[in-house]
Protein backbone atom coordinates (compact mmCIF):
# COMPACT_ATOMS: atom_id res chain seq x y z
CA UNK A 1 0.00 0.00 0.00
CA UNK A 2 1.10 3.87 -0.66
CA UNK A 3 -0.04 6.57 -0.01
CA UNK A 4 -1.93 7.94 2.73
CA UNK A 5 -3.84 4.71 2.94
CA UNK A 6 -0.72 2.51 3.46
CA UNK A 7 0.93 4.99 5.94
CA UNK A 8 -2.30 4.82 8.16
CA UNK A 9 -2.47 1.45 7.99
CA UNK A 10 1.08 1.44 9.37
CA UNK A 11 0.31 3.43 12.41
CA UNK A 12 -2.60 1.46 13.64
CA UNK A 13 -0.39 -1.35 13.60
CA UNK A 14 2.23 0.04 15.25
CA UNK A 15 -0.25 1.59 18.20
CA UNK A 16 -1.90 -2.07 18.38
CA UNK A 17 1.39 -3.85 18.68
CA UNK A 18 2.83 -0.82 20.90
CA UNK A 19 0.01 -0.42 23.47
CA UNK A 20 0.77 -2.38 26.88
CA UNK A 21 -2.00 -4.22 28.03
CA UNK A 22 -2.75 -2.51 31.31
CA UNK A 23 -2.93 -5.13 34.55
CA UNK A 24 -2.82 -8.15 32.85
CA UNK A 25 0.04 -10.74 32.00
CA UNK A 26 0.88 -11.61 28.70
CA UNK A 27 0.27 -15.32 27.79
CA UNK A 28 0.55 -17.15 24.65
CA UNK A 29 -2.64 -16.04 23.21
CA UNK A 30 -2.33 -12.34 23.68
CA UNK A 31 0.76 -12.32 22.32
CA UNK A 32 -0.40 -14.32 19.15
CA UNK A 33 -3.23 -11.75 18.59
CA UNK A 34 -0.22 -8.59 18.94
CA UNK A 35 2.14 -9.82 16.67
CA UNK A 36 0.11 -11.71 14.03
CA UNK A 37 -1.24 -8.33 12.51
CA UNK A 38 2.55 -6.71 12.26
CA UNK A 39 3.99 -9.72 10.24
CA UNK A 40 1.23 -10.36 7.98
CA UNK A 41 1.39 -6.49 6.94
CA UNK A 42 5.43 -7.39 6.56
CA UNK A 43 4.71 -10.76 4.59
CA UNK A 44 2.54 -8.44 2.29
CA UNK A 45 5.68 -5.99 1.91
CA UNK A 46 8.41 -9.03 1.40
CA UNK A 47 5.98 -10.63 -1.40
CA UNK A 48 5.88 -7.36 -3.02
CA UNK A 49 9.40 -6.88 -2.68
CA UNK A 50 10.44 -9.91 -3.96
CA UNK A 51 7.89 -10.05 -6.63
CA UNK A 52 9.89 -11.04 -9.94
CA UNK A 53 13.10 -12.38 -7.90
CA UNK A 54 13.27 -15.98 -9.81
CA UNK A 55 12.71 -14.88 -13.15
CA UNK A 56 15.46 -12.23 -12.74
CA UNK A 57 17.95 -14.89 -10.98
CA UNK A 58 17.06 -17.25 -13.87
CA UNK A 59 17.85 -14.13 -16.67
CA UNK A 60 21.00 -13.56 -14.44
CA UNK A 61 20.13 -10.13 -13.63
CA UNK A 62 22.52 -10.09 -10.98
CA UNK A 63 22.28 -6.39 -9.64
CA UNK A 64 18.23 -5.92 -9.65
CA UNK A 65 17.94 -9.15 -7.87
CA UNK A 66 21.01 -8.06 -5.38
CA UNK A 67 18.74 -4.60 -4.50
CA UNK A 68 15.73 -6.92 -4.22
CA UNK A 69 17.37 -9.03 -1.11
CA UNK A 70 18.75 -5.88 0.56
CA UNK A 71 15.37 -4.05 0.34
CA UNK A 72 13.39 -7.34 1.68
CA UNK A 73 16.66 -7.38 3.96
CA UNK A 74 15.54 -3.68 5.77
CA UNK A 75 11.82 -4.86 5.71
CA UNK A 76 12.82 -7.87 7.96
CA UNK A 77 14.98 -5.47 10.06
CA UNK A 78 11.47 -2.91 10.00
CA UNK A 79 9.75 -6.30 11.14
CA UNK A 80 11.96 -6.85 14.43
CA UNK A 81 12.02 -3.46 15.83
CA UNK A 82 7.67 -3.56 15.63
CA UNK A 83 8.18 -7.10 17.63
CA UNK A 84 10.46 -5.70 20.17
CA UNK A 85 8.21 -3.67 22.01
CA UNK A 86 6.17 -6.30 22.64
CA UNK A 87 6.77 -8.11 26.17
CA UNK A 88 7.19 -12.05 25.74
CA UNK A 89 4.48 -14.63 27.73
CA UNK A 90 5.59 -14.81 31.11
CA UNK A 91 7.58 -17.77 31.33
CA UNK A 92 8.76 -17.91 27.40
CA UNK A 93 11.52 -14.91 27.59
CA UNK A 94 14.20 -16.90 26.48
CA UNK A 95 12.02 -18.21 23.50
CA UNK A 96 11.29 -15.25 22.41
CA UNK A 97 14.57 -14.11 22.38
CA UNK A 98 16.17 -17.22 20.22
CA UNK A 99 13.23 -16.52 18.13
CA UNK A 100 14.07 -12.78 17.41
CA UNK A 101 17.88 -14.21 17.31
CA UNK A 102 16.72 -16.27 13.84
CA UNK A 103 15.34 -13.51 12.50
CA UNK A 104 17.75 -11.06 12.70
CA UNK A 105 20.21 -14.08 11.37
CA UNK A 106 17.87 -14.63 8.69
CA UNK A 107 18.12 -10.39 8.02
CA UNK A 108 21.57 -10.55 8.08
CA UNK A 109 21.75 -13.00 5.58
CA UNK A 110 19.49 -11.88 2.99
CA UNK A 111 21.23 -8.87 3.53
CA UNK A 112 24.92 -10.49 2.30
CA UNK A 113 23.30 -12.66 -0.47
CA UNK A 114 21.58 -8.99 -1.97
CA UNK A 115 25.60 -8.22 -1.82
CA UNK A 116 26.91 -11.26 -3.42
CA UNK A 117 24.06 -10.75 -6.44
CA UNK A 118 25.28 -7.13 -6.56
CA UNK A 119 28.75 -8.25 -6.68
CA UNK A 120 27.63 -10.57 -9.35
CA UNK A 121 28.72 -13.80 -7.08
CA UNK A 122 25.93 -15.72 -8.19
CA UNK A 123 27.38 -19.13 -6.62
CA UNK A 124 27.87 -17.58 -3.19
CA UNK A 125 25.00 -15.78 -3.31
CA UNK A 126 23.01 -19.07 -3.60
CA UNK A 127 24.87 -20.37 -1.06
CA UNK A 128 24.05 -17.58 1.04
CA UNK A 129 20.83 -18.23 0.91
CA UNK A 130 20.31 -21.79 1.51
CA UNK A 131 22.17 -20.61 5.35
CA UNK A 132 19.59 -17.53 5.11
CA UNK A 133 16.76 -20.74 4.48
CA UNK A 134 17.96 -22.41 7.37
CA UNK A 135 17.87 -19.81 9.35
CA UNK A 136 14.38 -19.26 8.46
CA UNK A 137 13.41 -23.00 9.35
CA UNK A 138 14.61 -22.30 13.25
CA UNK A 139 12.75 -19.66 13.69
CA UNK A 140 9.45 -21.26 12.09
CA UNK A 141 10.17 -24.55 14.63
CA UNK A 142 10.36 -21.43 17.81
CA UNK A 143 7.23 -20.30 15.99
CA UNK A 144 5.13 -23.35 16.50
CA UNK A 145 5.10 -22.89 20.10
CA UNK A 146 3.05 -20.12 19.76
CA UNK A 147 0.96 -21.27 16.96
CA UNK A 148 2.02 -18.51 14.48
CA UNK A 149 0.97 -18.50 10.60
CA UNK A 150 1.69 -14.97 9.74
CA UNK A 151 5.29 -14.77 11.24
CA UNK A 152 6.43 -18.07 9.61
CA UNK A 153 9.14 -17.28 7.22
CA UNK A 154 8.58 -19.12 3.50
CA UNK A 155 11.63 -19.26 0.77
CA UNK A 156 12.05 -15.77 -0.58
CA UNK A 157 13.00 -15.26 -4.25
Amino acid sequence: MKGLPGILAAIVATLAVALPAHGAEQTKETYKERIEPVCKANRIANERIMSGARQRIKRKMWVPVGRQFVRVSGSFGKLIKRLGPVPPPVGYERTVQRWVKFMRLVKLRLFKVGKLYKAGEDIKAAHMSILAERAGISANNISIVFRLRECRFSRIG
